[in-house]
Protein backbone atom coordinates (compact mmCIF):
# COMPACT_ATOMS: atom_id res chain seq x y z
CA UNK A 1 0.00 0.00 0.00
CA UNK A 2 1.06 3.15 -1.15
CA UNK A 3 0.73 6.43 1.41
CA UNK A 4 -1.77 7.28 -1.69
CA UNK A 5 -3.72 4.30 -0.95
CA UNK A 6 -3.42 4.55 2.54
CA UNK A 7 -4.92 8.03 2.74
CA UNK A 8 -7.75 7.48 0.43
CA UNK A 9 -8.57 4.28 1.57
CA UNK A 10 -8.00 4.45 5.52
CA UNK A 11 -10.72 7.42 6.99
CA UNK A 12 -8.60 10.37 8.58
CA UNK A 13 -9.06 10.44 11.38
CA UNK A 14 -7.92 14.39 12.50
CA UNK A 15 -9.82 15.89 14.62
CA UNK A 16 -8.12 19.72 15.00
CA UNK A 17 -6.66 21.83 12.84
CA UNK A 18 -4.27 24.50 13.28
CA UNK A 19 -6.48 27.08 12.63
CA UNK A 20 -8.60 25.41 15.58
CA UNK A 21 -5.77 26.09 18.30
CA UNK A 22 -5.43 22.65 19.80
CA UNK A 23 -4.41 22.90 23.48
CA UNK A 24 -1.28 21.73 22.99
CA UNK A 25 0.55 21.66 19.97
CA UNK A 26 4.35 19.55 19.68
CA UNK A 27 7.12 22.14 20.08
CA UNK A 28 10.69 21.79 19.05
CA UNK A 29 13.51 19.67 19.35
CA UNK A 30 10.51 16.63 20.17
CA UNK A 31 8.94 16.83 17.18
CA UNK A 32 11.93 16.44 14.58
CA UNK A 33 12.75 13.07 16.63
CA UNK A 34 9.02 11.47 16.67
CA UNK A 35 8.40 11.57 12.94
CA UNK A 36 11.91 9.65 12.56
CA UNK A 37 11.05 6.96 15.06
CA UNK A 38 6.86 6.92 14.12
CA UNK A 39 8.02 6.35 10.33
CA UNK A 40 10.45 3.11 11.22
CA UNK A 41 8.07 2.31 14.14
CA UNK A 42 4.67 2.13 12.86
CA UNK A 43 5.27 0.14 10.09
CA UNK A 44 5.78 -2.88 12.21
CA UNK A 45 2.84 -1.84 14.59
CA UNK A 46 0.85 -1.49 11.28
CA UNK A 47 1.54 -5.62 11.26
CA UNK A 48 -0.15 -6.10 14.11
CA UNK A 49 -3.91 -6.46 14.24
CA UNK A 50 -4.07 -5.88 17.51
CA UNK A 51 -1.73 -2.93 17.38
CA UNK A 52 -3.10 -2.14 14.31
CA UNK A 53 -6.80 -1.32 16.15
CA UNK A 54 -4.84 0.18 19.31
CA UNK A 55 -3.56 2.93 17.36
CA UNK A 56 -6.66 4.40 16.52
CA UNK A 57 -7.40 5.58 19.43
CA UNK A 58 -4.50 7.76 19.09
CA UNK A 59 -5.64 10.08 16.43
CA UNK A 60 -6.88 12.71 18.78
CA UNK A 61 -3.16 12.80 20.39
CA UNK A 62 -1.93 14.16 16.58
CA UNK A 63 -2.41 18.22 15.70
CA UNK A 64 -2.35 19.20 12.23
CA UNK A 65 -2.08 22.13 9.90
CA UNK A 66 -1.29 22.94 5.95
CA UNK A 67 1.22 21.81 4.22
CA UNK A 68 1.98 24.69 3.02
CA UNK A 69 1.75 28.52 2.92
CA UNK A 70 0.44 30.02 0.05
CA UNK A 71 3.98 29.35 -2.54
CA UNK A 72 3.96 26.85 -5.67
CA UNK A 73 5.85 23.47 -4.94
CA UNK A 74 9.02 22.73 -7.20
CA UNK A 75 8.12 19.86 -9.44
CA UNK A 76 9.00 16.58 -7.97
CA UNK A 77 11.82 13.95 -8.84
CA UNK A 78 11.65 11.64 -12.24
CA UNK A 79 10.42 8.59 -11.61
CA UNK A 80 11.63 5.72 -11.68
CA UNK A 81 10.83 2.33 -14.15
CA UNK A 82 7.71 2.01 -11.92
CA UNK A 83 6.50 5.00 -11.74
CA UNK A 84 7.48 5.41 -8.47
CA UNK A 85 9.03 9.12 -7.12
CA UNK A 86 11.31 9.94 -4.55
CA UNK A 87 9.26 10.94 -0.97
CA UNK A 88 10.38 14.05 1.02
CA UNK A 89 9.25 14.72 4.67
CA UNK A 90 10.77 17.85 6.50
CA UNK A 91 11.15 17.31 10.21
CA UNK A 92 10.91 20.67 12.12
CA UNK A 93 11.76 21.41 15.50
CA UNK A 94 10.69 24.17 17.55
CA UNK A 95 12.66 25.82 20.67
CA UNK A 96 8.78 27.05 22.20
CA UNK A 97 8.55 26.78 26.02
CA UNK A 98 5.23 26.67 25.35
CA UNK A 99 3.45 24.35 28.16
CA UNK A 100 7.12 24.03 29.66
CA UNK A 101 6.20 26.25 32.89
CA UNK A 102 9.51 28.50 32.71
CA UNK A 103 11.82 25.03 31.66
CA UNK A 104 14.92 25.74 29.64
CA UNK A 105 15.04 29.30 29.77
CA UNK A 106 12.98 31.82 27.60
CA UNK A 107 10.18 31.85 29.18
CA UNK A 108 8.20 34.24 26.65
CA UNK A 109 8.69 32.07 24.14
CA UNK A 110 5.87 30.42 23.90
CA UNK A 111 4.19 30.36 20.64
CA UNK A 112 5.17 28.73 17.25
CA UNK A 113 8.96 29.49 18.75
CA UNK A 114 11.57 28.74 15.84
CA UNK A 115 12.39 26.50 13.80
CA UNK A 116 15.88 25.16 15.40
CA UNK A 117 15.90 21.67 13.64
CA UNK A 118 15.00 21.52 9.93
CA UNK A 119 16.26 17.95 8.90
CA UNK A 120 14.68 16.88 5.09
CA UNK A 121 14.43 12.92 4.85
CA UNK A 122 14.57 12.48 1.26
CA UNK A 123 13.33 8.64 0.85
CA UNK A 124 14.57 7.20 -2.50
CA UNK A 125 11.90 5.75 -5.70
CA UNK A 126 12.64 2.36 -4.71
CA UNK A 127 12.05 3.24 -0.53
CA UNK A 128 15.22 1.13 0.64
CA UNK A 129 17.33 4.15 1.32
CA UNK A 130 17.09 7.56 2.26
CA UNK A 131 18.94 10.94 3.00
CA UNK A 132 18.71 13.25 6.15
CA UNK A 133 19.66 16.43 4.95
CA UNK A 134 20.49 19.04 7.59
CA UNK A 135 19.57 22.91 7.32
CA UNK A 136 21.24 24.86 9.75
CA UNK A 137 18.82 27.05 11.74
CA UNK A 138 21.26 30.51 11.76
CA UNK A 139 21.29 29.79 7.96
CA UNK A 140 20.87 33.20 5.96
CA UNK A 141 18.33 32.57 3.00
CA UNK A 142 15.50 34.36 1.45
CA UNK A 143 12.04 33.67 3.16
CA UNK A 144 9.13 33.64 1.09
CA UNK A 145 6.05 35.59 1.14
CA UNK A 146 3.74 33.62 3.55
CA UNK A 147 0.06 33.34 4.89
CA UNK A 148 -0.82 31.23 8.08
CA UNK A 149 -3.74 29.29 8.10
CA UNK A 150 -5.72 32.07 9.69
CA UNK A 151 -5.25 34.03 6.81
CA UNK A 152 -2.16 36.76 8.16
CA UNK A 153 -0.05 38.05 5.20
CA UNK A 154 3.78 37.68 5.97
CA UNK A 155 5.48 39.51 3.11
CA UNK A 156 8.83 38.07 1.66
CA UNK A 157 12.01 39.25 3.30
CA UNK A 158 15.76 39.14 2.15
CA UNK A 159 18.37 37.54 3.98
CA UNK A 160 16.97 36.36 7.65
CA UNK A 161 18.15 33.61 9.37
CA UNK A 162 16.11 30.38 8.05
CA UNK A 163 14.96 29.39 11.79
CA UNK A 164 12.63 32.63 11.50
CA UNK A 165 10.21 30.98 8.78
CA UNK A 166 8.06 29.07 11.54
CA UNK A 167 6.96 32.26 13.26
CA UNK A 168 5.70 33.82 10.01
CA UNK A 169 2.81 31.44 9.23
CA UNK A 170 3.28 28.01 10.96
CA UNK A 171 5.44 24.74 9.46
CA UNK A 172 3.72 25.48 6.29
CA UNK A 173 6.02 28.45 5.83
CA UNK A 174 8.75 26.18 7.04
CA UNK A 175 7.81 23.89 4.03
CA UNK A 176 7.95 26.56 1.72
CA UNK A 177 11.19 28.06 2.72
CA UNK A 178 13.00 24.99 2.52
CA UNK A 179 11.11 24.29 -0.52
CA UNK A 180 12.51 27.67 -2.13
CA UNK A 181 16.38 26.47 -0.90
CA UNK A 182 16.23 23.14 -1.92
CA UNK A 183 14.74 22.93 -5.06
CA UNK A 184 12.89 19.47 -3.77
CA UNK A 185 9.21 19.28 -3.46
CA UNK A 186 7.97 18.42 0.37
CA UNK A 187 5.70 15.87 0.41
CA UNK A 188 4.60 15.96 4.45
CA UNK A 189 6.22 17.17 7.60
CA UNK A 190 6.38 16.35 11.09
CA UNK A 191 6.93 18.83 13.99
CA UNK A 192 8.03 18.02 17.30
CA UNK A 193 9.01 19.63 20.57
CA UNK A 194 11.34 19.48 23.55
CA UNK A 195 9.33 17.21 25.83
CA UNK A 196 8.96 14.73 22.95
CA UNK A 197 12.51 14.20 22.97
CA UNK A 198 12.32 13.34 26.93
CA UNK A 199 9.21 11.11 26.30
CA UNK A 200 10.76 9.40 23.48
CA UNK A 201 13.80 8.74 24.70
CA UNK A 202 12.43 6.94 27.81
CA UNK A 203 9.46 4.84 25.54
CA UNK A 204 12.42 3.18 23.85
CA UNK A 205 14.25 2.10 27.38
CA UNK A 206 17.16 5.06 26.60
CA UNK A 207 19.58 5.97 24.14
CA UNK A 208 23.43 4.76 24.14
CA UNK A 209 25.92 7.39 22.64
CA UNK A 210 29.81 7.67 22.57
CA UNK A 211 31.52 10.60 23.62
CA UNK A 212 35.41 11.26 22.72
CA UNK A 213 35.65 13.72 25.55
CA UNK A 214 34.05 14.69 28.14
CA UNK A 215 31.13 16.87 27.77
CA UNK A 216 29.79 19.70 30.29
CA UNK A 217 27.56 22.28 29.07
CA UNK A 218 26.21 24.40 31.71
CA UNK A 219 23.75 25.94 28.86
CA UNK A 220 21.97 22.57 28.44
CA UNK A 221 22.84 21.07 31.90
CA UNK A 222 24.42 18.16 29.97
CA UNK A 223 27.42 16.20 31.81
CA UNK A 224 28.51 12.97 30.52
CA UNK A 225 31.79 11.24 30.52
CA UNK A 226 34.20 10.52 28.16
CA UNK A 227 33.29 7.28 26.68
CA UNK A 228 29.68 5.37 26.27
CA UNK A 229 26.79 6.49 28.21
CA UNK A 230 22.86 5.64 28.29
CA UNK A 231 21.10 8.34 28.06
CA UNK A 232 17.33 8.81 29.72
CA UNK A 233 14.62 11.07 28.80
CA UNK A 234 16.18 14.43 30.61
CA UNK A 235 19.42 13.61 29.18
CA UNK A 236 18.28 12.79 25.51
CA UNK A 237 16.41 16.43 25.55
CA UNK A 238 20.14 17.53 26.98
CA UNK A 239 22.49 15.70 24.41
CA UNK A 240 20.38 16.99 21.18
CA UNK A 241 20.12 20.52 22.75
CA UNK A 242 24.03 21.01 23.00
CA UNK A 243 26.26 23.30 21.16
CA UNK A 244 28.10 25.17 23.29
CA UNK A 245 29.84 22.14 24.67
CA UNK A 246 30.66 21.06 20.79
CA UNK A 247 33.39 21.28 18.49
CA UNK A 248 33.13 24.88 17.94
CA UNK A 249 30.04 25.68 19.85
CA UNK A 250 28.01 26.71 16.96
CA UNK A 251 24.38 25.62 16.03
CA UNK A 252 26.27 24.11 12.99
CA UNK A 253 28.01 22.02 14.98
CA UNK A 254 25.54 20.82 17.44
CA UNK A 255 24.23 18.46 13.84
CA UNK A 256 27.19 16.16 15.24
CA UNK A 257 25.10 15.62 17.97
CA UNK A 258 21.87 15.24 16.83
CA UNK A 259 22.93 12.65 14.39
CA UNK A 260 24.67 10.56 16.49
CA UNK A 261 21.37 10.75 19.03
CA UNK A 262 19.00 9.89 15.64
CA UNK A 263 21.12 7.04 14.84
CA UNK A 264 21.39 5.49 18.00
CA UNK A 265 17.38 5.82 17.88
CA UNK A 266 16.88 4.50 15.29
CA UNK A 267 19.29 1.83 15.32
CA UNK A 268 17.57 0.67 18.32
CA UNK A 269 13.36 0.63 17.58
CA UNK A 270 14.71 -0.84 14.34
CA UNK A 271 16.76 -3.85 16.12
CA UNK A 272 15.14 -6.98 16.38
CA UNK A 273 12.50 -7.35 18.61
CA UNK A 274 12.34 -3.80 20.10
CA UNK A 275 9.24 -3.03 18.15
CA UNK A 276 7.63 -6.60 17.62
CA UNK A 277 6.64 -6.87 21.22
CA UNK A 278 3.56 -4.77 21.46
CA UNK A 279 4.47 -4.17 24.82
CA UNK A 280 8.16 -2.23 23.64
CA UNK A 281 5.38 -0.80 20.81
CA UNK A 282 3.03 0.67 22.07
CA UNK A 283 4.90 3.28 24.42
CA UNK A 284 6.90 4.21 21.54
CA UNK A 285 3.27 5.13 19.44
CA UNK A 286 2.08 6.92 22.16
CA UNK A 287 4.43 9.19 23.18
CA UNK A 288 5.30 10.02 19.00
CA UNK A 289 1.43 10.96 18.62
CA UNK A 290 1.53 12.82 22.08
CA UNK A 291 3.00 15.84 20.42
CA UNK A 292 2.96 15.71 16.75
CA UNK A 293 2.13 18.27 14.66
CA UNK A 294 1.53 16.96 10.90
CA UNK A 295 0.54 18.46 7.46
CA UNK A 296 -3.31 17.90 6.81
CA UNK A 297 -2.76 14.53 4.49
CA UNK A 298 -1.43 12.55 6.69
CA UNK A 299 -3.04 13.78 9.93
CA UNK A 300 -4.20 10.44 11.61
CA UNK A 301 -2.96 7.36 13.15
CA UNK A 302 -3.32 5.09 10.47
CA UNK A 303 -2.27 7.48 7.67
CA UNK A 304 1.09 7.74 9.10
CA UNK A 305 0.72 3.96 9.26
CA UNK A 306 0.70 3.73 6.07
CA UNK A 307 3.38 6.09 5.30
CA UNK A 308 5.73 3.73 7.43
CA UNK A 309 4.57 0.94 5.38
CA UNK A 310 5.84 2.75 2.48
CA UNK A 311 9.30 2.93 4.21
CA UNK A 312 9.62 -0.68 5.94
CA UNK A 313 12.36 -1.32 4.23
CA UNK A 314 15.10 1.53 5.10
CA UNK A 315 17.33 0.54 7.66
CA UNK A 316 19.90 2.64 9.75
CA UNK A 317 22.73 1.15 7.61
CA UNK A 318 21.23 2.82 4.39
CA UNK A 319 20.34 6.40 6.14
CA UNK A 320 22.88 9.02 5.04
CA UNK A 321 23.57 11.92 7.37
CA UNK A 322 24.78 15.07 5.51
CA UNK A 323 24.82 18.88 6.01
CA UNK A 324 25.97 21.65 3.03
CA UNK A 325 29.08 22.95 3.66
CA UNK A 326 28.62 26.08 5.74
CA UNK A 327 30.12 29.64 6.55
CA UNK A 328 29.84 32.14 9.16
CA UNK A 329 29.18 35.45 7.44
CA UNK A 330 31.96 37.84 9.20
CA UNK A 331 31.55 40.46 6.88
CA UNK A 332 27.36 41.12 6.76
CA UNK A 333 26.30 44.52 6.92
CA UNK A 334 23.83 44.16 9.72
CA UNK A 335 25.74 43.78 13.01
CA UNK A 336 23.06 41.46 14.24
CA UNK A 337 24.29 38.89 11.42
CA UNK A 338 27.46 38.73 11.87
CA UNK A 339 28.14 35.26 13.17
CA UNK A 340 25.53 33.70 11.35
CA UNK A 341 26.06 31.34 8.57
CA UNK A 342 25.45 30.78 4.81
CA UNK A 343 25.65 27.77 2.48
CA UNK A 344 29.12 28.04 0.19
CA UNK A 345 28.02 27.79 -2.89
CA UNK A 346 28.21 25.99 -5.51
CA UNK A 347 28.85 23.39 -3.40
CA UNK A 348 25.24 23.32 -1.21
CA UNK A 349 23.33 23.74 -5.05
CA UNK A 350 25.34 20.92 -6.01
CA UNK A 351 24.32 18.70 -3.44
CA UNK A 352 20.61 19.25 -3.43
CA UNK A 353 20.64 18.67 -6.95
CA UNK A 354 22.70 15.42 -6.10
CA UNK A 355 19.82 14.01 -4.07
CA UNK A 356 16.83 15.31 -6.15
CA UNK A 357 18.33 13.78 -8.99
CA UNK A 358 18.01 10.49 -6.49
CA UNK A 359 22.22 10.12 -6.71
CA UNK A 360 23.52 8.03 -3.73
CA UNK A 361 25.82 9.61 -1.28
CA UNK A 362 27.49 6.51 0.02
CA UNK A 363 29.04 5.47 -3.37
CA UNK A 364 27.06 2.10 -2.57
CA UNK A 365 24.28 0.89 -5.18
CA UNK A 366 21.95 2.74 -6.44
CA UNK A 367 18.49 3.55 -5.35
CA UNK A 368 16.81 5.34 -8.17
CA UNK A 369 14.78 2.16 -9.36
CA UNK A 370 15.85 2.68 -13.38
CA UNK A 371 14.86 6.43 -13.47
CA UNK A 372 16.90 8.29 -16.27
CA UNK A 373 17.80 11.87 -16.26
CA UNK A 374 14.87 13.93 -17.63
CA UNK A 375 15.26 15.06 -21.04
CA UNK A 376 17.37 17.68 -21.56
CA UNK A 377 18.76 17.79 -18.41
CA UNK A 378 22.59 17.41 -17.37
CA UNK A 379 23.73 13.26 -17.60
CA UNK A 380 24.02 12.48 -13.56
CA UNK A 381 27.04 10.75 -14.29
CA UNK A 382 28.96 13.62 -15.61
CA UNK A 383 30.05 17.17 -14.63
CA UNK A 384 28.68 18.97 -17.51
CA UNK A 385 28.33 22.47 -16.91
CA UNK A 386 24.89 23.94 -15.95
CA UNK A 387 24.74 26.61 -18.61
CA UNK A 388 25.68 25.97 -21.94
CA UNK A 389 29.74 26.50 -22.70
CA UNK A 390 30.64 30.87 -23.41
CA UNK A 391 31.60 31.34 -27.29
CA UNK A 392 35.11 30.92 -26.50
CA UNK A 393 34.68 27.27 -25.69
CA UNK A 394 35.36 27.66 -21.51
CA UNK A 395 33.44 24.26 -20.16
CA UNK A 396 32.31 26.56 -16.69
CA UNK A 397 32.50 23.07 -14.72
CA UNK A 398 36.12 23.26 -15.37
CA UNK A 399 37.37 26.64 -14.20
CA UNK A 400 37.66 27.36 -10.17
CA UNK A 401 36.62 30.51 -9.36
CA UNK A 402 37.48 32.79 -5.76
CA UNK A 403 35.86 35.76 -5.81
CA UNK A 404 37.19 38.63 -3.47
CA UNK A 405 35.43 41.47 -1.68
CA UNK A 406 36.98 44.40 -2.43
CA UNK A 407 33.43 46.89 -2.63
CA UNK A 408 33.15 47.56 1.25
CA UNK A 409 29.35 45.91 0.83
CA UNK A 410 28.86 43.31 2.94
CA UNK A 411 28.15 39.38 1.41
CA UNK A 412 28.68 40.75 -2.25
CA UNK A 413 31.28 37.88 -2.76
CA UNK A 414 29.11 35.70 -1.78
CA UNK A 415 26.01 36.23 -3.79
CA UNK A 416 28.59 36.82 -6.91
CA UNK A 417 29.85 33.28 -6.37
CA UNK A 418 26.19 31.84 -5.95
CA UNK A 419 25.69 33.82 -9.59
CA UNK A 420 29.06 32.32 -10.83
CA UNK A 421 27.96 28.95 -9.59
CA UNK A 422 24.71 28.97 -11.00
CA UNK A 423 25.94 29.41 -14.36
CA UNK A 424 28.06 26.07 -13.87
CA UNK A 425 31.41 27.43 -12.42
CA UNK A 426 33.18 26.31 -8.99
CA UNK A 427 32.66 29.92 -7.56
CA UNK A 428 33.11 30.58 -3.46
CA UNK A 429 34.03 33.58 -1.58
CA UNK A 430 37.54 33.89 -0.42
CA UNK A 431 38.66 35.93 2.27
CA UNK A 432 37.80 39.86 2.01
CA UNK A 433 40.17 42.41 0.95
CA UNK A 434 40.25 46.13 1.29
CA UNK A 435 37.98 48.59 -0.57
CA UNK A 436 39.20 48.33 -3.80
CA UNK A 437 38.06 51.00 -6.51
CA UNK A 438 38.48 48.26 -9.83
CA UNK A 439 37.10 45.26 -10.30
CA UNK A 440 39.62 42.62 -11.73
CA UNK A 441 39.70 38.98 -13.22
CA UNK A 442 43.01 37.34 -12.82
CA UNK A 443 44.73 34.37 -14.11
CA UNK A 444 47.93 33.03 -13.00
CA UNK A 445 48.23 30.63 -16.27
CA UNK A 446 48.38 31.57 -20.14
CA UNK A 447 46.10 28.99 -20.93
CA UNK A 448 43.37 30.30 -18.18
CA UNK A 449 42.82 33.75 -19.79
CA UNK A 450 40.05 32.17 -21.89
CA UNK A 451 38.35 31.15 -18.40
CA UNK A 452 39.53 34.77 -17.05
CA UNK A 453 37.04 36.66 -20.38
CA UNK A 454 34.37 34.24 -19.67
CA UNK A 455 34.25 34.76 -16.39
CA UNK A 456 34.89 38.39 -17.00
CA UNK A 457 31.67 38.54 -19.49
CA UNK A 458 29.08 36.81 -17.15
CA UNK A 459 29.79 39.22 -14.74
CA UNK A 460 29.18 42.25 -16.64
CA UNK A 461 32.78 43.28 -16.58
CA UNK A 462 34.79 45.28 -19.33
CA UNK A 463 37.74 43.34 -21.04
CA UNK A 464 39.95 45.44 -19.58
CA UNK A 465 38.99 44.03 -16.07
CA UNK A 466 40.65 40.59 -17.64
CA UNK A 467 45.02 40.72 -16.36
CA UNK A 468 47.53 38.46 -15.73
CA UNK A 469 48.82 37.83 -12.28
CA UNK A 470 48.72 35.52 -9.38
CA UNK A 471 49.62 32.45 -8.85
CA UNK A 472 48.15 28.60 -9.17
CA UNK A 473 45.20 27.65 -11.44
CA UNK A 474 42.12 28.76 -11.26
CA UNK A 475 40.19 32.63 -11.73
CA UNK A 476 40.54 34.80 -8.79
CA UNK A 477 38.03 37.84 -9.10
CA UNK A 478 38.69 41.13 -7.28
CA UNK A 479 35.10 43.28 -6.83
CA UNK A 480 36.45 46.82 -6.32
CA UNK A 481 33.62 49.62 -5.62
CA UNK A 482 32.69 50.35 -10.02
CA UNK A 483 31.15 46.69 -9.51
CA UNK A 484 27.69 46.00 -9.94
CA UNK A 485 26.00 43.34 -9.57
CA UNK A 486 24.38 41.45 -13.03
CA UNK A 487 20.65 42.64 -13.67
CA UNK A 488 18.15 40.21 -12.64
CA UNK A 489 15.67 38.82 -14.87
CA UNK A 490 18.03 38.60 -17.81
CA UNK A 491 17.14 35.43 -18.57
CA UNK A 492 15.88 32.28 -16.92
CA UNK A 493 18.41 31.04 -14.47
CA UNK A 494 20.17 27.25 -15.50
CA UNK A 495 19.92 24.44 -13.54
CA UNK A 496 22.32 23.60 -11.55
CA UNK A 497 24.97 20.23 -12.80
CA UNK A 498 24.40 17.24 -11.29
CA UNK A 499 28.02 16.53 -9.76
CA UNK A 500 28.89 12.72 -10.96
CA UNK A 501 30.16 12.63 -6.64
CA UNK A 502 29.30 14.58 -3.41
CA UNK A 503 31.40 17.69 -3.55
CA UNK A 504 34.10 18.28 -1.62
CA UNK A 505 34.03 19.02 2.20
CA UNK A 506 30.84 17.19 2.72
CA UNK A 507 31.10 14.81 4.92
CA UNK A 508 28.08 11.75 4.48
CA UNK A 509 27.78 9.77 7.73
CA UNK A 510 25.82 6.35 7.86
CA UNK A 511 23.19 5.86 10.28
CA UNK A 512 25.40 2.47 11.29
CA UNK A 513 28.15 4.53 12.33
CA UNK A 514 29.14 3.77 15.96
CA UNK A 515 32.35 6.37 16.46
CA UNK A 516 32.29 8.81 18.90
CA UNK A 517 30.77 12.27 18.89
CA UNK A 518 33.60 15.21 19.37
CA UNK A 519 33.15 17.25 21.99
CA UNK A 520 34.29 20.84 22.59
CA UNK A 521 37.48 21.41 20.30
CA UNK A 522 37.03 24.89 19.22
CA UNK A 523 37.09 24.28 15.26
CA UNK A 524 34.00 23.24 12.81
CA UNK A 525 34.30 19.79 11.79
CA UNK A 526 31.40 18.01 9.92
Amino acid sequence: MTIDQSVREIPGAGRRSRGGRRRRRPSGVRRWLRPVALTTGLVVVAGCGGAYLYVRHLDANISHAPLGAGNAPPPAGQADAQGRVAMNILIIGTDSRKGLNGAYGDRQNTGDGNNDVNILLHVYPDRRAAVALDLPRDSLVDLPKCTSPDGKVYPAKKHRPLNEALGRGGPGCVTDTVQSITKLKIDHYALVNFEGVKELTDAVGGVDVDLCTAIKDPDSHLDLPAGQSHLTGEQGLQFVRTRHGVQDGSAIGRFSMQRAFLSSLLRKITAQGTLLDPTKAFPVIEAATKSITVDDPIAGTTKLVGLATDLRNVKPADVSFVQPVMAYTTDDPDPDLRGKAEMVQPKADQLFALILADRTLSGDEDHTGGAAAPSGSPDAGSSAPAAPAAATGVNPASVNVTVVNGTGRGMVATSTAKTLGGLGYQASPGSDTGRTARSTVRYAQADQKPAAEAVATALGLPASAVVAGGSGRGVTVTLGTDFQAPAAGGGAAAPVAVPSAVPTDVKVHQGDDTSCTQGKTGTLKQ
